[in-house]
């Protein structure tokens, strides 16, 4: 399968590569970063090698991976964002993260849109979950904004973790509606 490149109005995603390490290992180090990601934890170099040949062999299998976010028209590492398989359920994970500079642009939103739309365009996924530990209400506003759906907290590796999901048809509703807004159609009416 390819290694898709995906754009919005502000950035472009590419696949990551093996060239890609340390910028992704300095991005999931950063204490800031690493707080809610890696319960943070200070990762060593090979856990990240480790991260992008799993994504490089996604992206083989299924056509789905992680994404390096640049802005658009720039080669800057602002952060990376994904899909990835959660062990303990075999369910795939929205996974999102940008450098602390960053934050509060709307860059995570952006970004993730793109991924799910490529999730359930290209590769026909049926449900993608979005995870994320308690206190970290920031990326929770992230999955409500993408239009994920609260299923619960539950205990993770004994942390307590917000699970979130969308499937397909509501995301290709919202997506309808999204497009109907803009043209007027709906005007400032959401469901």
């Amino acid at each position: 399968m390819s290694q898709p490149r995906l754009a919005t109005p502000r950035l472009a995603l590419r696949p990551c590569s093996r060239a890609d390490l340390d910028a992704l290992h300095a991005l999931w180090i950063d204490a800031q970063v690493r707080r809610f990601l890696w319960d943070d934890r200070v990762i060593e170099r090979c856990v990240a090698a480790d991260v992008i040949e799993a994504s490089l062999a996604s992206f083989a299998a299924r056509g789905i991976g992680m994404w390096v976010i640049e802005p658009r028209g720039g080669a800057a590492l602002l952060g990376f964002a994904g899909l990835r398989e959660i062990a303990e359920d075999e369910e795939l994970e929205l996974l999102y993260g940008l450098l602390p500079a960053h934050w509060g642009r709307g860059y995570a939103v952006e970004a993730s849109r793109a991924v799910l739309a490529h999730g359930f365009g290209a590769a026909a996924l049926d449900r993608i979950a979005g995870r994320t530990d308690s206190p970290n209400r920031a990326s929770a506003r992230v999955l409500e904004r993408l239009g994920m759906r609260f299923e619960g907290e539950r205990l993770v590796d004994g942390r307590s973790t917000l699970h979130y999901a969308i499937e397909r048809g509501e995301w290709e509703r919202r997506m309808r509606e999204a497009e109907q807004r803009a043209r007027g159609e709906l005007g400032g009416a959401r469901r």
